[in-house]
This record gives structure tokens, sequence and C-alpha cells, in this order.
């Protein structure tokens, strides 16, 4: 009886095995659409589209189409798609489908018109590749587009990925949710690096090199948001962008809420390090903490109001202005920001010149310093940094 039910089994998995396996296809170089998008056509769940090192040529989209999912499309070492002139305006790739990856893979979009990399769907990554020239004057482009205007896009991820001297966006959301866009490499772009616009809501932006961006002013800054609440912008750099901020809530078609703006490196940039418009609408419920502003040519952060740029325009701090209390503190600490509204970054060293607590506070009137409120019994020495005003205050924390 044993040896018999071993048969079935044996049976039963030389008939399960083929099917469960996935297939991988190779595409030679030099290649055209046909015979990529054959392979592609061909691909079910879990296989593999390889293209092997040399050019592969598209003239209209490789196409995932809704209900082609889980395909990967992967590039050998030296493998590079490369768009040619077509009869109408459209990306080198289009993703519909769910759950599909490209990865290892180079892009070059030949300045040509629209992005590289269009996701409409939800799941699908983008990894390890280069996606560059994409877009041109004629027909604008970005180089991986997350496009949610007309279909559910969420979940989808960009990682380890090099994204340069596409014409406009580096990498673009819109009505993308969900999502992540992380330890990537976005620079020289014409526009932003990187937007996070209208509807685009709870993605993670994380760990990303934003470098010398907006280099044919077309855009709001390094990175741009607009109408999208609770995402997380933490430990990128944003730096040396051209003409602009390094990060901008732009608040055209509305605020921000809930975003979190944590541990970045915000400097060089040719204007503020961060700047919220309120020309229409405000952000509410915002977090920004830890984040280094150096060097920005306009200052570390401020408000746009319609009429004018609060923090470029307010009165200097007097004296009795920017005072913290009480002092000593058992437990809450209070900044007196004073009438005008302002934005202040709070630096507490200690005696021996060491940093240990710091946040970004604005507004107007008394605000609680939630970081310093923890420290431990002692005395320190409490930077007030605004754009108008450096004051420096001693503040003994006696629980």
């Amino acid at each position: 009886m044993k040896n018999c039910c071993a048969s079935l089994l044996l049976v039963f998995a030389l008939l399960a095995g083929p099917a469960g396996r996935a297939t991988t296809f190779y595409q030679s170089a030099p290649s055209t659409n046909s015979a990529f998008q054959g392979l592609v056509d061909q691909a079910q769940a879990g296989d593999v589209v390889v293209l092997r090192a040399g050019s592969h040529y598209v003239n209209t989209p490789i196409r995932l189409p809704a209900g082609k999912d889980g395909i990967i499309i992967r590039g050998e070492s030296g493998a590079v798609v490369r768009k040619s002139p077509n009869s109408y305006n459209a990306a080198a790739f289009e993703i519909t489908g769910n759950g599909n990856t490209i990865d290892l893979l180079e892009l070059d979009g030949g300045n040509l018109p629209e992005a590289g990399i269009i996701i409409y769907s939800q799941h699908n990554t983008v990894s390890n590749s280069l996606v560059h020239n994409c877009g041109s004057a004629t027909a604008l482009g970005a180089g991986i587009l997350l496009d949610g205007g007309h279909t559910v896009c969420a979940f989808n991820t960009v990682i380890g990925c090099k994204v340069y001297y596409n014409y406009m966006v580096g990498v673009s959301q819109y009505a993308h949710s969900d999502g992540t866009v992380r330890d990537n490499q976005i620079y020289e772009n014409g526009a932003e690096g990187l937007t996070v616009d209208i509807r685009s809501h709870n993605n993670l932006i994380a760990n990303n090199y934003i470098h010398l961006n907006n280099t044919g002013d077309r855009g709001v800054g390094g990175v741009g948001t607009d109408d999208a609440n609770g995402n997380r912008f933490d430990g990128n750099t944003i730096d040396f962008t051209h003409f602009r901020s390094g990060l901008t809530f732009q608040n055209n078609i509305g605020g921000c809420d809930g975003v979190s703006v944590t541990n970045n490196h915000i400097n060089n940039n040719d204007g503020y390090g961060i700047l919220e418009r309120f020309v229409q609408y405000a952000d509410t419920h915002m977090t920004f903490a830890n984040n280094e502003l150096l060097n920005n040519k306009l200052g570390g952060q401020a408000i746009m109001y319609a009429d004018r740029t609060t923090l470029g325009t307010a009165p200097p701090a007097t004296a009795g202005a920017l005072a913290l209390y009480p002092n000593p503190a058992r437990e809450a600490v209070t900044l007196d920001l004073g009438a005008a509204p302002v934005v202040a970054e709070v630096a507490v060293h200690d005696l021996r010149g060491r940093l240990v607590r710091q946040q970004t506070v604005r507004g107007t009137g008394a605000v609680a310093l939630d970081q310093v409120r923890t420290l431990p019994n002692g005395a320190y020495l409490v930077t007030i940094t605004t754009p108008t005003a450096v004051v420096t205050r001693k503040l003994v924390v006696a629980h």
C-alpha cells in the first residue's frame, strides 16, 4: 500500500510539475516591436522575458494590457530599449495589467515625445533600471509616470533606478496612492525630479538622491506636491535644484493634509529648502522634523501667501518674541513665535555643544516644543532660527 501511494504521488508530481513552471523567453538583439511584443503576448503569469545585450527598438508601446499580470521583463547587461520615431506620441511601455515587473533595463527615450514607462494599474515594480531622454518640447514626457487619472493606480514601486535627462519630470505621480519610491537616483531632469500630485495619497518617498533638477525651469522645484495627503518624505537628499525650491507644496489644486517630512537633507537649492504656497489652499496637520536645510538661497523654510512671502517680509524678532517658557521647565515647554506668521528651526544643544533635539515649528503665538519636553534634567542652549532672526535662549529642565 505504501509503494502504491508513493507511485501515485510521483505520477501526480510529473503531471503537475511542468504546468506550474515558469517559462523564460529570450529576445536577441537587435529587435523590433513585433518580436518583443510577440514574446510579451505569449507570456503568462510568472514568465520572464529576457532582452539580450544590444538594442531593442520600439516605435509603438510595448503593452501589458489588463489581464496580463505577473510578467517580468528583464534586461541582460548591455540591453537597451530605444524609442524610435513613431507615427503618434506614445510611451515605450504601457502597463495596465497588475503585478508586473521591469527590472535591470535601460530605456533611452531618444528625446522623443511622451513618457518612457506609463503604469495605469496596481502592484507593479520598476527596479534597478535606467530611464533617460524621454519627452520633448513637441509632447512633454516624464521618465516614469504612475497615472491614476482614469484607473485605480496604487501600490506600485519604483526602486533602485536612475532616472535622468528627461524633458519634464523624472518620476511623476498623478492619482497614485499607497506606493513606494525609494533608493533611486533622480537627477538633471528638465522639470521636477519627482512629483506627488492630485490625489496621490499615502506614498512613501524614501532615501532618494534628487539632484540638480529643474534644469529647464519647467517645474516648481526639485520635488513638487499638490492636493496629496498622508505622504511620507523620509531620508531623501534634495539638492542643487535650479531656479526653485527643494520641496514645494504647490497647493494650486488643493492643500496637503497629514504629510510627514523628516530626516531629509534639503540643501543648496536656488529657492527655499521647503516652500509651502498658501495661495488658494493651506496645508494641515503637517510634520516637519530633523530636516537639514543648509545654504538654500532664499532660506530654509517658508510659507508663501497670495499677497506676500511671509518669511521673506516678516518683521525682525524683538526681544520679547521667541521666548521660551516656563523656564525652568518641569513638563511642557512653549515657544512664543510672536504675532507674525513664521517658520522656525529649533535646535537644542547641551552645554558641550552636542545637538540633542531638533524641530521645525510654524504659526503665530504659543507653540509647544514636543522635542524639548522629554529632555533629561539639566541646562541647554536652544537656538531658534527664522529668516529674519537667530536667537539663542538658555533653558533649564527640572522635572
